[in-house]
């Protein structure tokens, strides 16, 4: 079951002070959304506005942090850490 729009929101507001206050790097944010989309709580159109939101709508930002994800992580790293949170939930 996806977020709600009202829990996408917090979600985008919540990952943007961490990003403003330094505490989480672009890519770490690109990691926890796609982590999102593959839990199916969120969809991949989601993404998109959640990132522009983080980033100010400075597309050029957003640029940047999906270039450094993609550049340090892949789809079986992504699949890992869900199963590794999965185990750790039971």
């Amino acid at each position: 079951m996806t977020y709600s729009k009202s829990q996408k929101e917090a979600v985008a507001n919540h990952l943007r002070n961490k990003f403003i206050s330094g505490e989480t790097e672009g890519h770490e944010i690109v990691v926890a959304l796609i982590s999102m989309v593959k839990a199916e709580r969120l969809l991949l159109e989601d993404v998109a506005p959640i990132l522009l939101k983080v980033y100010f709508e400075n597309p050029q930002g957003v640029l940047v942090a999906l270039e450094k994800a993609h550049s340090l992580i892949d789809d079986e790293m992504v699949d890992s850490i869900i199963r590794e949170v999965n185990e750790d939930k039971n």
